[in-house]
């Protein structure tokens, strides 16, 4: 049995993965990234380019963006190829784009 107060356990599903692949998916396809302060938009920009998917994988912890945490990984994973390392630096900039008082080129 289970003691009382003890946490609840975590139990992956295939229904939870399903559901983290397909945010990770939508994210990716809307460039969908977490809104933070300005001088956390610029560390994350910073550490994406100094250490792909690092600054992703902060600003999704921040702000319990789990996808977005994933997608960091994912930067890190593929950096080796170089197409990691790139995507980690458009996601961090976009992650800064949208910090507060940031700015965006895009509009």
């Amino acid at each position: 049995g289970r003691r009382s107060g003890a946490a609840p356990r975590f139990r992956i599903t295939m229904e939870t993965v399903t559901k983290a692949f397909n945010e990770v998916v939508e994210d990716i396809k809307t460039q969908t990234v977490p809104s933070i302060s300005k001088n956390m938009g610029i560390l994350c920009f910073l550490l994406n380019v100094f250490l792909p998917g690092v600054g992703s994988m902060v600003a999704g912890a921040m702000e319990s963006k789990w996808s977005t945490v994933i997608i960091g990984v994912l930067q890190l994973l593929t950096c080796w190829f170089i197409l990691g390392w790139i995507w980690s630096i458009w996601w961090g900039w976009l992650i800064f784009s949208k910090s507060s008082d940031g700015f965006s080129p895009l509009g």
